[in-house]
């Protein structure tokens, strides 16, 4: 049975399908996210903001990184995502968290509020990206961290063998993004926008990783390709037979052990908000 579509839907969906790509995303990212979390200090007792937390795999996380005396707001459009991380996280006993339906665009939030904020793949679908770093600055108080891990090139994605139907379906995804307002280079952008919205930019790091065909890092495209060529045929943006080609070559290389996927460039950054 297929789900129905919500009003203002992400440009990847909100059906049962996505929802456990994104799960299944988060655990293959997660070590990277706390990382960050790390180096930004969250600790326990804390009040963090999740901009754009979809399902809440990582605004789960983060409330049990800040304990009972701690609180998590997850923000995100989708109120099928909202009720999804509000059901999960009373069935896991996190009271702490905090789940509200918004435009992370116009998020109007009590000011100097946050003692840290968290954003991972939702600047590159939005169409005004300033406007979301704004909001977050004004919520965090003077000297709270704000962790940032989104694409700055994907059309940096790899395949090794490759073929040429592999750059028209990269080619495809990116412009899929780009024609609902997104910027899947948007990381380029990020450090002089946050600069300008009173941030000082503390780390900057790329994050590019190579998945094998044995790794569970290579199920990570797998299910992203499996969800989204459909959509891009919808969009008029490739052909049933460019899928085609792409599942053959795929097929390939999976059953090619000297095969690679380099996943698509990400930044990873670590800025801090001014004393005004």
């Amino acid at each position: 049975m297929t789900t129905p579509r919500e009003t203002n839907e992400y440009v990847l969906g909100t059906q049962d399908a996505e929802l456990l790509r994104l799960g299944f995303q988060h655990r293959l990212w997660s070590r990277q996210a706390a990382e960050a979390w790390e180096a930004a200090k969250f600790c326990p007792g804390q009040h963090l903001l999740d901009v754009g937390c979809g399902p809440g795999y990582a605004t789960t996380e983060l409330a049990q990184l800040v304990g009972a005396q701690g609180r998590v707001l997850g923000v995100d459009t989708s109120e099928r995502f909202i009720n999804h991380l509000r059901t999960r996280a009373e069935a896991i006993g996190l009271p702490q968290v905090e789940a509200q339906v918004g435009d992370v665009q116009t998020m109007n939030l009590p000011e100097a509020s946050f003692d840290g904020a968290f954003v991972r793949w939702v600047l590159c679908f939005v169409s005004q990206p300033d406007k979301v770093i704004k909001a977050v600055a004004r919520a965090l108080k003077p000297g709270s961290a704000f962790v940032l891990q989104d694409y700055y090139y994907y059309r940096g994605v790899s395949i090794c063998p490759t073929k040429p139907v592999v750059r028209k379906v990269v080619e495809a995804v990116d412009q899929s993004w780009r024609v609902r307002g997104g910027d899947p280079d948007v990381g380029k952008r990020l450090p002089k926008l946050l600069k300008q919205a009173g941030f000082d930019v503390w780390r900057v790091e790329p994050l590019v990783r190579a998945a094998r065909p044995d790794t569970a890092l290579w199920q990570w495209p797998t299910t992203f390709f499996v969800n989204y060529l459909p959509v891009l045929i919808d969009m008029g943006l490739i052909t049933k037979m460019d899928a085609d080609a792409w599942n053959e070559h795929w097929a390939d290389c999976t059953a090619d052990p000297a095969s690679a996927f380099l996943t698509p460039p990400m930044l990873s950054i670590i800025a801090v908000r001014r004393d005004t």
